[in-house]
This record gives structure tokens, sequence and C-alpha cells, in this order.
């Protein structure tokens, strides 16, 4: 049974700021507003190089990575964000994903990343978790 109880608005939540890094425009955009309406700054990113651009430009305290998107994938955007001096220490990671991949899992776990699959994740849930890494 899915909590149908509404999120939350947390004044904690308003100096984190969150990177969604999905290809999917309709997936960003249910995410993007449950997460601000929890009291989270959002900037999204639809494509590797677009979350790559973000990520450099605005810092985030925490991005949610897909790994399938065009011009690169979830893993290469880390790459290429290790490469160009970014600190990937400075931010918490999640690799969303439609498919349970034995080696995207062992790979983000190599990223120092958790692996979710994104159906069975609610926004309610995703929030929580990101609340786990930030405020807590």
């Amino acid at each position: 049974m899915s909590d149908t109880t509404p999120i939350q608005n947390n004044p904690h939540r308003n100096k984190f700021q969150v990177l969604i890094a999905e290809d999917d425009i309709s997936i960003s955009n249910l995410l993007r507003m449950q997460l601000e309406l929890a009291g989270y700054k959002v900037v999204v990113a639809n494509s590797g190089n677009s979350a790559v651009e973000l990520a450099l430009q605005n810092k985030p305290n925490f991005i949610i990575m897909d790994i399938s998107m065009p011009e690169l994938n979830g893993f290469e955007v880390i790459d290429k964000l290790k490469t160009s001096g970014f600190d990937t220490n400075s931010f918490k990671l999640v690799f969303l994903s439609n498919s349970s991949t034995p080696g995207d899992i062992e790979k983000s776990h190599d990223y120092g990343a958790e692996y979710k699959i994104k159906a069975e994740l609610s926004p309610k849930e995703l929030i929580s978790f990101i609340d786990s890494k930030l405020i807590d």
C-alpha cells in the first residue's frame, strides 16, 4: 500500500541543493516538484553533459543520477566531474535505474553511491533517503 500522506516542508532542507540528472522529463519534473515542495532547492539536467555543467556551476549537496542518459551515462558524468577537479566527496550520490543489472549495482557501490530502482521508490521514500544523508 502506498503512503498518501503529503510531503511536509522541512525548513532545514532549504539550505541544500539537489541536482536531478534524469533524461525522462516526466520523471525529472515529478521529482523536482516533490523535492521543491519538501523544501529543497533543485536544478535539473536532462542529459549527461548538462549534468556535468550544472554540477560544476551549482555545487549541489546531493545528486540523483540516472545511469542511462544521452551523451554521457551517469558513471561517465561522475568520471568527468572528477577529471574537471570537482570534489566528488563534496556531495552525496544515488544512482537511479529502471533495471537491477548486477554490474551497475556493483559499479555504483564502487563510486560510493547507493543504487535504487525507480519503480520501487516513491518520491516520499526518496526524500526520506535524501534527508537521512543530508539532515539526520
